[in-house]
Formats: C-alpha cells, sequence, structure tokens
C-alpha cells in the first residue's frame, strides 16, 4: 500500500509543474441564497478549482485545522500566524450571494501568505444561479492575479477529455468566426448596393420634388387672386370670432374658479373648432390642453382617495397643483383642498408602509401628512402613539434574533430611524444591534 502511494506521489510531481505554488480553498459562504442554489454553485467553484489550481481543499483538512482558519476571516496576518509551516502559499476565500432581482454575485478573496496581504478581490455578477456555471467561475478566476502562480491543477482522464473537447469548440468557434466575418462581407457588400439605390431613387424624388414646386407655384398664383376675393369677408368673420372665443374663455375660466371643470371642459371643447386665425386661438388651445390635462389627473387624485390609493393621489398631486394655478392664478377651489388630498395620500402611503412592515417608510409618510395637514388626526395619533409600534418591533425582532438575524437587524435598524435616542427602545436596539453585528 505504501509503495502504491509513493509511486502515485511520484507521478503527481511529474504531472504538476514544479514551479506552481499551491492555494487553499477554503470553504465558501454563502448568505442571503437558497441552499440548493448555494450548492450548484459552490459544486461548481469547487469543481473549477480543483481541476484548474493546485489547491488543498477544505475538506482534505481536519476539523481542527478548519477551526483554527476559520478565526482568520480575511485578515492576512492572521493566516501567515496559523498557516505557518502548512504545504500552500495563498488563501482562496469566496463569498456567495443572491440580490432581490435574483443576480447571483461570486466573490473571489486571494491571501498571499508570505506577504500577509490581500493580493485579489474580484467580484463578479451573474445572472442566475445558472449562469455562473463552471466555464464562467473559470473566467473569473483567470483574471486573478495570482492565476499564473497556481495555475495546473490535477490532470485526469476526464481532464484531458475536457482538453479535447475545448480544443474542439475552439475550432468550431474559429470556423463561426469565418462564417461571420462572410457573413459581414456579404451584409457590407448589400449595404452598399442598398446605398446606391438609395441615392438613385434620392435622386429622382429631388426632380419630381422640383417639378411639383414649380407646378404648385402656378397654382400658388392663380389661387391668390382667388384669396384676395375671399379675404375681405372672411376678415370679418375672423374677428366675430376672436371677440367670440375671447368670451368663451373668460366663461370658461369663471366656471373653473367655481369648481364647474366638467362644464368648463365642455364649453372649451365646444368652442375650440371656433378660429380667428389670432392669438386668442393658441390661448384656447391651451386652456383646452390645461384642462383636460388637469380634469385626468384631478380625476387620479380623487379616485385615489376614494379607493384610499396613495401612489394615485401622491404621483399625480404636484401636477394638478400646476395645472390649476396655470388656469387660474391663484389656483381654483381644488388649490384650497390640495393639502387635504396630500395628507389622504401620505396617511394611506404610512398604512401600505406599515402594512408591508416597512416601518422607516411608514414613520416618514405619517410625519408628511402630519406636515401638510396638521388636522389630520390619524396622522398624529399615529405620531403621538409611536412608542407602542417601536415596542412591538422590538418585541419581534427580538423573537427573530435567533432564527433569523438577518431580519432582526433590519427590524433594529428601523427602530434607530423612528426614534430618537432619548426613547429607551433606541437604546436597546442599538445595543442588541451591536451584539448581533459583533
Amino acid at each position: 500500500m505504501k509503495k502504491k502511494i509513493f509511486i502515485l506521489a511520484l507521478m503527481i510531481s511529474f504531472i504538476l509543474p514544479a514551479y506552481a505554488d499551491t492555494v487553499f480553498f477554503n470553504e465558501p459562504v454563502a448568505k442571503e441564497i437558497e441552499k440548493s442554489d448555494a450548492k450548484k454553485i459552490i459544486k461548481n467553484l469547487e469543481s473549477t478549482v480543483s481541476s484548474k489550481l493546485n489547491s488543498v481543499s477544505y475538506k482534505d483538512v481536519s476539523k481542527a485545522k478548519l477551526k483554527k482558519f476559520g478565526k482568520c476571516a480575511s485578515k492576512p496576518e492572521c493566516w501567515a500566524k496559523k498557516a505557518e509551516g502548512e504545504d500552500f502559499q495563498y488563501v482562496l476565500l469566496s463569498l456567495i450571494k443572491m440580490n432581490e432581482d435574483e443576480e447571483i454575485t461570486l466573490r473571489l478573496v486571494v491571501i498571499s501568505i508570505e506577504d500577509e496581504e490581500v493580493i485579489d478581490d474580484e467580484t463578479k455578477t451573474y445572472d442566475d444561479v445558472e449562469s455562473a456555471d463552471e466555464k464562467a467561475i473559470f473566467a473569473q478566476i483567470k483574471k486573478l492575479s495570482a492565476y499564473n502562480d497556481i495555475k495546473g491543477g490535477k490532470q485526469s482522464k476526464n481532464d484531458k477529455e475536457v482538453d479535447k473537447r475545448t480544443k474542439k469548440m475552439e475550432e468550431e468557434r474559429k470556423k463561426r468566426e469565418r462564417e461571420l466575418e462572410r457573413q459581414r462581407e456579404e451584409e457590407e457588400r448589400l449595404e452598399k448596393e442598398r446605398k446606391k439605390r438609395e441615392r438613385i431613387e434620392e435622386e429622382r424624388a429631388r426632380r419630381e420634388e422640383e417639378e411639383e414646386i414649380r407646378r404648385l407655384e402656378k397654382e400658388r398664383a392663380r389661387r391668390e387672386n382667388e384669396k384676395k376675393k375671399e379675404q375681405a369677408s372672411k376678415k370679418k368673420s375672423l374677428k366675430d370670432n376672436a371677440k367670440k372665443l375671447e368670451r368663451a374663455r373668460e366663461l370658461v375660466l369663471e366656471m373653473c374658479s367655481q369648481g364647474k371643470y366638467n362644464e368648463a371642459i365642455k364649453a372649451i371643447v365646444k368652442v375650440s373648432d371656433t378660429k380667428c386665425e389670432c392669438e386668442e386661438d393658441a390661448k384656447v388651445l391651451a386652456l383646452k390642453t390645461q384642462l383636460l390635462n388637469f380634469n385626468k389627473v384631478r380625476e387620479q387624485i380623487i379616485r385615489g382617495v376614494e379607493a384610499k390609493n396613495s401612489s394615485l393621489i401622491l404621483d399625480n398631486i404636484e401636477a394638478a397643483k400646476a395645472l390649476d394655478e396655470s388656469i387660474v392664478e391663484g389656483g381654483t377651489e381644488f388649490s384650497q383642498k390640495v393639502d387635504k388630498y396630500a395628507a389622504t395620500g401620505w396617511l394611506a402611503r404610512g398604512r401600505e408602509m406599515e402594512k408591508a412592515n416597512k416601518y422607516v417608510e411608514a414613520n416618514e409618510a405619517y410625519e408628511k401628512c402630519a406636515e401638510v395637514d396638521p388636522d389630520k388626526a390619524e396622522c398624529t395619533d399615529w405620531l403621538n402613539s409611536k412608542d407602542k409600534l417601536v415596542k412591538a418591533v422590538y418585541d419581534k425582532a427580538s423573537v427573530m434574533k435567533n432564527f433569523n438575524p438577518t431580519k432582526a437587524k433590519e427590524l433594529l435598524r428601523a427602530i434607530l430611524k423612528i426614534v430618537t435616542a432619548e426613547n429607551e427602545y433606541y437604546k436597546k436596539a442599538e445595543q442588541d444591534l451591536q451584539q448581533l453585528e459583533y
């Protein structure tokens, strides 16, 4: 048995580069990711490191050493001390996380034990779990500055097969590149022909346009004589229309000031087809546009108030106020109620955030509500009784500390943001947070 081990060691010494250094592959750390997804990525990472690098895996060392190494985290000086005398010159640390968009972040940190420093800190984001395959992870590892010192890995029949497949894939890639080049040349040729046809067509269109211009000029001269005959009677009609539009616009503005928006819109739409070919046309058109836009956002706000939908109210309130004040100087009766509408929107937002356990956002919404409408009792009552909420949040965080510390820290941070340092739960939350983050 000893003889077989010796022969195996001798074979490995011929296979591996004599000059290659060795890296200790520490156990990967996975955060905020499903266990099954983390296992897939860790498997790909372990396989890549094993096959591509001269490495010692955390699985190959004793539990006592793992416990000793585990105290070092990413501290180079600690590794230099704890790994003294070990058969590796580098340490490879890895962190796997998933964000809200289910994108995967893989962070690789390489520590040089001899230099006692972090020499690589490479982070790459993958679209999903499946994207973090061995090929993609290997591409990330190759970017490490220490890669050339520790590349190599254990050669096996499987590795040789992989090399063959890699070579074949490279040949296929080059073949595809040549085909793409031929396609590109063909596309360039077709593009030149297309541009040539376009130039010919443009020249033909230009000649036709010049002929049309000459024809139109003759037609214009003929019609000019006819227009002169019509202008006298039309001038009087346009003058009458101008006075009619001015009176109609003043009437519509008066309706707006009285809050009769629907009547105002009907009136301005009815008269908007009347033209005077003067400044009053633009004024009527502008007023019609403003009224239609204002009524649209006003209806959204009213619908939001009825449905207690904060987005419908708050997303439209500023636009509605600006349009209202642009229609009537100082605004109509709507502007007098805008703070009431806004307060209702912030109240609804506060309740939505509170229901979703987003207490910081809820607190901000209730404060905004009380700011714009101090008479809004629901908001002031909530702010005045905030201590009860803070206690409930603290109790919830206390329960979650043991089985969901991440959520517990989130709740504790929320307490620090919604109460002042004088509050008893602020101090408790601060202490608990320090313990959790220690």
